[in-house]
């Protein structure tokens, strides 16, 4: 936790941030983890404001690393709203049964939490996961989540050339890992495709990657598409009708090199600094990869897998993206996070990320 009351400033709080990544030796922190307690209780005082007081709080927690999140929620709740965490549950969805076991042990530490925290361990994105579909109102919260889930690349020669799906396969003579191009088949990427064909000013896909005269000129195009993030989304709402979704991710990545729009940074970890590779191919299973969130596009999958339609105009849902800033200026005790000289990272670091929000209709 950073106690950033105490730090001098900008540089202080930079350089307490480097030295705690090189302790740890990992590629990045969140801003959960980085602002806690006050990211999650942030989280906590939108539900709060939100929430239908007639019926008990639920809340679902997709990926949630060590715990944090779910132990900073229900700390406010325990502490601003007793009657509320009386009868309140959170459910964390892990995939990582290593993970699982570290948010289960973090968060039953403090022991009145116990009755109220449990972890379902299995993929968000398949419906088993979830058990019964259950159309009781609850929160869906995820941060940090969209940025690692799978996308799919696709390639057509010119605006007019179909588009074809892209495969990994291993290379006979040189054993290494090689694209190979087919025709699109997958129903995944035909659903996320429609939709993205549907977004003002995306219908090419290449909006922040190729310019006005490349089009023109019928050059090639490559784009990441998020059809990880499509298939989470067509399940919560399958399984969790009645959701609100709360979520965060950046919204850009810098210094990208690897071609296509929205194409992610792959990045490892060595010695304490990190390795940026230039191709996804070169992997091979230990490296982090980051896919920046096309939020306009996000709100249009998320208003599509709820109806069926990626019209926001006559949908059933309400839904807004905000800067991670203008939701905490609203909802977070900026105080607690300022520094000496005036400087709050809460509000002025990781300025590349945005929230979404989601909740059905009345």
């Amino acid at each position: 936790m950073i106690i950033t009351a105490h730090v001098a400033g900008r540089a202080a709080y930079n350089e307490y941030l480097s030295n705690l990544y090189k302790q740890h030796d990992i590629s990045w922190f969140t801003p959960v983890e980085v602002f806690q307690p006050w990211y999650g209780y942030a989280v906590a005082e939108y539900i709060l404001r939100t929430m239908d007081p007639s019926a008990p709080l639920k809340i679902y927690e997709v990926g949630g690393g060590t715990g944090t999140c779910a132990n900073n929620i229900l700390t406010y709740f325990k502490l601003r709203a007793p009657n509320v965490y009386k009868t309140m549950t959170y459910t964390s969805v892990e995939i990582s049964a290593a993970l699982a076991k570290k948010q289960k042990a973090r968060v039953e530490a403090v022991k009145s939490h116990r009755g109220h925290f449990m972890v379902n361990c299995g993929s968000a994105s398949d419906p088993r996961t979830w058990g019964t579909a259950n159309a009781d109102p609850c929160y869906v919260v995820m941060f940090e989540v969209l940025d690692n889930l799978p996308h799919d690349l696709v390639y057509r020669e010119t605006p007019k050339s179909p588009w074809l799906e892209t495969w990994v396969v291993r290379n006979q003579t040189s054993d290494s890992l090689i694209e190979e191009r087919r025709s699109l088949q997958d129903p995944l990427i035909k659903r996320c495709l429609d939709v993205i064909s549907q977004v003002p000013g995306t219908s090419s896909l290449v909006a922040s990657a190729k310019s006005t005269l490349s089009r023109l000129l019928h050059f090639s195009e490559l784009s990441w598409i998020p059809t990880g993030c499509l298939q989470l989304l067509e399940t919560l709402h399958r399984m969790r009708p009645n959701m609100a979704l709360i979520t965060s991710d950046f919204s850009s990545l810098p210094d990208v090199t690897i071609s296509g729009a929205r194409a992610p940074i792959v990045a490892s970890k060595e010695n304490g600094e990190t390795k940026d590779h230039s191709s996804y191919l070169e992997a091979m299973g230990n490296a982090d990869i980051f896919f920046p969130t096309d939020f306009q596009l996000l709100e249009r999958l998320d208003h599509y897998a709820a109806t069926g339609s990626a019209e926001i105009e006559t949908s059933e849902r309400i839904s807004t993206v905000v800067t991670s800033a203008e939701f905490m200026e609203q909802c977070a005790q900026v105080d607690k996070t300022k520094t000496l000289d005036g400087f709050n990272p809460l509000l002025e670091d990781y300025s590349n990320t945005k929230f979404y929000i989601s909740l059905p209709s009345l």
